[in-house]
């Protein structure tokens, strides 16, 4: 294929520094079409997220309210991938503080840039299988009702804005693609899940 015009930064200067969450930078580029100007940057933290996929082909998702969208909704479990952390390490950490789950193997699915014209903040999806409660949630500040929701209400959930954030819906379409090459889905009820109770 032929190389692709690509637009050359100048340079580029912190105007806010919200670390650890994130940061804004300001860049004099050079456009494919030779237009100089200027653009902003956000810059933020790496994340981790995970699709924990049951034998009956249901995901533990979160029912949460985000106040910055003013939203209700459901995500997978994940967070901000630390400093020098693997992230997939994140994504168990994050899956065991925030639903008290362990999982066994794990498949990276997808790793994306959700707004890569204005927004730096690269997502690790992964799809575990073998869920098991260990523990009770212990993240207090992401507090959410755990819920088995199976995959093929993903494009219900996808159509009526229910799926909050890109890692979760690239997440549960490409869990509900895989188990349905690998075989033919059940059509369970949504179910609460009971806190201190194995996977039914």
């Amino acid at each position: 294929m032929p190389e692709l015009p690509r637009t050359e930064v100048h340079n580029e200067r912190v105007v806010y520094d919200g670390q650890p969450w994130l940061r804004v930078t300001r860049h004099e580029i050079t456009t494919p079409d030779g237009a100089r100007r200027s653009h902003h940057a956000i810059r933020l933290n790496p994340v981790a997220s995970t699709v924990v996929v049951d034998d009956q082909g249901r995901a533990l998702l979160m029912r949460r309210h985000r106040w910055i969208v003013d939203q209700v909704g459901y995500e997978t479990p994940g967070g901000i991938i630390d400093p020098g952390e693997d992230p997939q390490t994140c994504a168990r950490r994050e899956l065991l503080e925030e639903t008290g789950f362990e999982v066994g193997a794990f498949h990276l699915a997808a790793i994306l840039e959700p707004m890569p014209g204005l927004v730096e903040t690269p997502h690790y999806v992964y799809i575990a299988d073998e869920p098991r409660q260990v523990a009770e949630p212990t993240d207090e500040e992401e507090a959410a009702q755990l819920v088995w929701m199976p995959l093929t209400d993903t494009p219900e959930l996808l159509a009526t804005g229910q799926l909050l954030g890109a890692g979760t819906a690239v997440g549960m379409l490409s869990a509900l693609a895989l188990h349905t090459r690998c075989l033919h889905l059940p059509h369970p009820a949504q179910q609460p899940v009971v806190p201190g109770h194995q996977t039914p």
